[in-house]
């Protein structure tokens, strides 16, 4: 099974786990441009794909393009060969996903967080989940869980900490990896949605993508950065740090204790607050569907912060790309503009001409890429 051979990690294996993945990474190559990248000789480039291929793990595919001979024969591993679970667990709902090996949804499910939804019950949902989708598609190896959860959290050791606005109770150290490691005898990864989310629109990119900051606006502002695939603040599980960047010296009371965090400005809740103070009645469908000029004013001031924020964070990190992602960012087209000049014109000059876009995955990003960190898990 894939499985075994991913998990193998002995010397004898590495060379193979490598030639996996390089097949993986370049989706269809040709055994003389393996043979380039690997510097073995042919008999043993042979022998290991004929291994990889008599496995099931690979096959061939077609041909390429000759340059002066025979065409040379093309290989590609097999998506099914193996299976990888994404959860994205935010404050509001939960999403799961079962993809093939190349990262292609087979099957997916989803609920609504409630008041009722402690630890206990939501887990059991998801591993009922789980098992529906292993068995409708007929999986027969499925490699790992990855999680993408709101934090904080102990990546090492798969525990969510303390989530904030969660509607139910009990979701304090909840040991969440182990749980279902228990239940499925797989490997469970967890991680914050926001660095999940960062990950799958890393491997979405264009080649010369070399690095995003991946930026999720809600009721927080979550951030994730990765570069040339590894990810900024691989230890500390937080993403929320950036909610409180500092953007107005004696600003607006925040719930950390400082003044002038981003998040009283540029979340639904600071929103929220504004709105009330004028006798609104707040809600994200009046965000989004409201035609009072108080409202609209909220929003862009709101969009202009945010900005503000981005701004001081791509000074810092200098990425290649920005992509942000949340329900204003898709649905209000002046709001997005509003952030994008905002970010541009308070960035330091040389990074004005960066790419700041949409997420092109969407809600999918977390979980698939919390899909793509089991995989990748196998081969650190």
């Amino acid at each position: 099974m894939l499985k075994d051979f991913l998990l193998d990690r002995s010397e004898k294996n590495q060379l193979k786990k490598a030639l996996y993945k390089q097949l993986h990474r370049d989706r269809r190559i040709s055994k003389a441009e393996l043979l380039e990248r690997f510097h073995v000789p042919n008999t043993t480039m042979t022998r290991m794909l004929g291994e990889l291929a008599g496995k099931g793990f690979i096959r061939q595919c077609g041909f390429g393009q000759p340059s002066g001979g025979r065409p040379p024969a093309l290989y590609e591993i097999v998506p099914e060969a193996g299976y990888v679970i994404g959860v994205e667990i935010a404050r509001t709902d939960v999403r799961v996903k079962l993809l093939d090996i190349q990262f292609q949804i087979v099957g997916e499910d989803q609920f609504i967080l409630t008041k009722q939804h402690t630890s206990e019950r939501t887990i059991q949902l998801i591993a009922n989940i789980i098992g529906a989708l292993v068995q409708e598609h007929q999986v027969h190896s499925l490699l790992g869980i990855g999680i993408g959860a709101v934090g904080p959290i102990d990546r090492e050791k798969g525990v969510i900490l303390n989530p904030e606005s969660f509607p139910a109770e009990g979701w304090r150290n909840v040991p969440i990896a182990a749980i279902l490691e228990r239940e499925f005898s797989i490997p469970v990864v967890l991680n914050n949605g926001a660095n999940t989310g960062a990950i799958a629109e890393y491997y979405a990119q264009s080649p010369e993508e070399e690095s995003i900051l991946y930026c999720i606006s809600g009721y927080g502002i979550r951030c994730g950065f990765i570069q040339e695939g590894q990810l900024l603040n691989r230890k500390e599980g937080d993403v929320t740090s950036y909610d409180h960047i500092i953007i107005e010296v004696d600003g607006r009371p925040c719930i950390c204790g400082n003044k002038g965090c981003l998040t009283t400005y540029a979340s639904f809740g600071a929103m929220f607050k504004s709105m009330e103070e004028q006798g609104i009645p707040a809600s994200i469908d009046q965000l989004l569907n409201s035609h009072d000029p108080r409202v609209r004013k909220i929003m862009i001031e709101s969009a202009k912060y945010y900005g503000i924020g981005l701004a001081n964070m791509i000074n810092i990190l200098h990425p290649h790309t920005v992509v942000l992602h949340g329900k204003l960012i898709y649905d209000d087209q002046e709001y997005y503009e509003e952030v994008v000049r905002s970010a541009k014109e308070y960035s330091y000059s040389h990074n004005r001409q960066l790419n700041i876009r949409k997420g092109s995955l969407k809600e999918k990003a977390t979980s698939i890429g919390a899909a793509i960190q089991v995989f990748d898990q196998f081969f650190m």
